[in-house]
């Protein structure tokens, strides 16, 4: 599936678009078989000044995900590990908040890692996935002044509601990540998306009024 053309940045809606940025990011992709990734048009300053958020949230998704199957493996190895061996202050950040918890996995009460996620940055990577998500779908811009407000889910949410049913279900990076999206036909600004990578990470997100 091509995305439509813009001349304008469908991300900050302001900039003329002079280069593609990849929805989801790039980096969240590494060892994903037949990765069929997603571009959108956007300006160098949105595209080029995400990297290192894109790099930091990879690195929370990688460590909370671990190493389940050899595509989240390779997201790990080939990009997650290098990264926090790159960002001393990543890094620091990381452990600071890092802490052994006890879990409960299959009736058995055992340890893992809990770690705090830093929300603005969290916030700012699926702000920008989502509007050029939208923009791929619909070939609309969403406006900067209509709100986007990204949440990290705790865990996996109930898919078998007739409200998830209907939302549109799209697959990119072989299966690394699968999006739900519905958007409402009378109210086009309001929105809600629902991303999912490597089956254990999952993140909400709406766009609009918080009424829609």
């Amino acid at each position: 599936m091509q995305p439509p053309k813009s001349e304008i940045c469908v991300i900050c809606g302001v900039r003329p678009a002079d280069t593609v940025d990849h929805v989801p990011p790039k980096c969240f992709f590494k060892g994903a078989v037949n990765a069929q990734l997603r571009t959108v048009p956007a300006c160098s300053v949105c595209n080029n000044g995400a990297s290192s958020d894109d790099e930091d949230i990879r690195f929370y998704i990688s460590v909370q995900i671990g190493k389940q199957n050899p595509a989240s493996e390779a997201l790990w190895d080939d990009g997650a590990y290098k990264t926090i061996k790159r960002k001393a202050k990543l890094r620091s950040s990381f452990l600071a908040t890092a802490r052994e918890v006890q879990v409960l996995e299959g009736g058995k009460t055992g340890t893992g890692l809990a770690f705090h996620v830093p929300v603005t940055t969290y916030q700012r990577v699926f702000e920008r996935t989502t509007r050029g998500l939208y923009f791929f779908h619909t070939g609309r811009i969403l406006s900067p002044s209509v709100p986007v407000e990204a949440t990290m889910l705790a865990g996996t949410p109930d898919l078998d509601t007739d409200d998830i049913r209907r939302l549109n279900v799209e697959v990119v990076g072989g299966g690394a990540c699968i999006y739900r999206f519905g958007i409402v036909p009378d109210e086009p600004d309001c929105s809600v998306w629902i991303y999912e990578f490597h089956q254990a990470h999952w993140a909400l997100v709406h766009t609009g009024a918080v009424a829609c």
